[in-house]
């Protein structure tokens, strides 16, 4: 902005054209009737226009302060309640972590409760793709795949990950084979998963098959695409097809029975997942400690 706001006199001027009169605006405000009328004065002279006009007692908006008073009523209405909304995060003591669909699903939310119990804040979870604005939106934390939007934040590693083959017990059962190879597996039965919108370099079933083994198009022939790893996985455990999903996200699901691993051969995955903050908040204690709680441990996972 070129210049400062006389904020104290649009909020006299509020107050004093909602009132209708000097005297109940200085109540509301704990200042005198006197204060009031000064300020609105300050205002007048800050627009070279006169805002109201007064009749004994009585005042009443000009046209000038028709003209200005929805605006600036609309306007410190939205600052109280920017204030408000700050205080009570302040008063709560709230983390803003924004998290990746399939990271807060599988990931995330297997690890809250022992996360936050250790912690003095309330978290607010927010499930939304990238990218974010850390600026803009109040985020503390970003959890993600590849870090390519936020090359000037700090980046600390959760997790590598690798691609594997999983359906439900009941549909190898159909269609599998002993030789857990996935040829038996009719075509259109390979669930495609795109990755989300920003990823085509993620492995897919071509990359799986050397092509002498399956020549189809598998993603052409494939009954199902998924735009999200997460429906990909749950079309998986509901017996619709075989899907190539991130091995971590799975761990659940294969203990509970919900499905299984048919193959150990895994696909790298392009990027890894990784924890996001502005460096300025690096240092602080509760992000050092939300960090380390988040920091990779190595697990293992087989069939039941």
């Amino acid at each position: 902005m070129a210049e400062h706001l006389p904020l104290n006199a649009l909020r006299s001027f509020e107050c004093a054209a909602r009132c209708g009169g000097f005297v109940q605006a200085g109540k509301e405000l704990g200042v005198s009737s006197a204060a009031v009328s000064l300020q609105v004065k300050n205002l007048e002279a800050y627009y070279s226009k006169e805002l109201f006009l007064r009749r004994g007692n009585k005042i009443f908006l000009t046209d000038a302060g028709e003209t200005i008073y929805p605006d600036v009523a609309s306007a410190l209405e939205q600052l109280s309640h920017a204030s408000e909304k700050l205080q009570r995060r302040r008063m709560r003591g709230q983390f803003v972590i924004s998290v990746l669909p399939i990271l807060s699903e599988f990931w995330l939310l297997p690890r809250l409760a022992q996360i936050s119990a250790s912690l003095d804040v309330s978290l607010d979870i927010r499930v939304e793709n990238d990218p974010i604005d850390f600026e803009q939106s109040g985020v503390d934390l970003r959890l993600t795949y590849d870090s390519r939007y936020y090359k000037e934040y700090f980046r600390s590693e959760i997790l590598t990950d690798v691609a594997v083959p999983t359906c439900s017990h009941a549909f190898w059962q159909r269609h599998g084979n002993s030789d857990a190879t996935l040829n038996a597996v009719p075509a259109q039965y390979f669930l495609h998963n795109r990755w989300g919108p920003a990823y085509a370099s993620e492995p897919n079933w071509e990359d799986w098959f050397r092509p002498p083994e399956r020549p189809e198009d598998l993603s052409e022939a494939s009954r199902y695409s998924f735009s999200d790893t997460t429906l990909v996985i749950s079309a998986a455990r509901r017996g619709l097809g075989v899907a190539l999903a991130p091995r971590s996200f799975l761990k659940e699901d294969v203990e509970a029975g919900r499905l299984i691993l048919p193959s150990e051969i895994t696909l790298p995955m392009t990027y890894t997942y990784a924890a996001i903050c502005p460096h300025a908040k690096r240092q602080t204690k509760l992000m050092k400690k939300i960090l380390a709680a988040f920091e990779p441990k190595p697990e293992k996972l087989d069939n039941p």
